[in-house]
């Protein structure tokens, strides 16, 4: 093979390998660069934790349907589902739901949820004051758990917005 060739294939390898790390590293780069465009914008319904208890005057005149739906990430062994599916609630209650988290694998398993609210542009009006979803939780082999979550729908929530959905997708995070 003529050395002229030889070094220009040997130079394109180098630059393919360079622009294939350098992809990776930007796949990783993006998953804390989504949670900060998230956090920023309210798209995709993230919620982030509420760090003090929040006194809302409760809006008996108004009630809204709100709806837990539970989903788990593929490849993830657990069976997870919320105790109940639809509460009617007025803006600026206190809303508790427990969930049920079941460990179906004969493995330690580590997991975390991620919280969603749609639909999206109601996120600002939904305050999360306690939830798992917060911290990564560890359950041992066919363990069973029951997690709570408490939310409060702030009440000045405009009008048009007469059925919110809280949803929580866990995924396996085991190392």
């Amino acid at each position: 093979m003529n050395p002229d060739v030889e070094q220009r294939n040997k130079k394109t390898v180098r630059a393919l390998l360079f622009l294939v790390l350098l992809m990776f590293l930007f796949a990783v780069a993006l998953i804390p660069l989504y949670d900060i465009l998230c956090e920023i914008t309210g798209i995709n319904g993230k919620t982030r934790q509420e760090s003090s208890a929040l006194n809302y005057t409760i809006d008996t005149q108004r009630a809204i349907s709100f709806e837990f739906i539970t989903s788990i990430g593929s490849g993830t062994g657990l069976e997870f589902k919320a105790d109940k599916y639809q509460l009617k609630v007025h803006p600026g209650e206190v809303i508790s739901m427990t969930y049920t988290v079941r460990n179906k694998t004969d493995k330690r398993m580590l997991a975390k949820a991620n919280p969603s609210v749609t639909p999206g542009p109601a996120v600002s009006y939904v305050k999360n004051t306690k939830c798992f979803c917060f911290a990564t939780q560890v359950f041992e082999a066919g363990e069973t758990r029951h997690l709570d979550v408490q939310l409060v729908v702030d009440p000045v929530l405009p009008a048009r917005y007469k059925r919110l959905t809280f949803g929580l997708t866990y995924y396996d995070t085991t190392i």
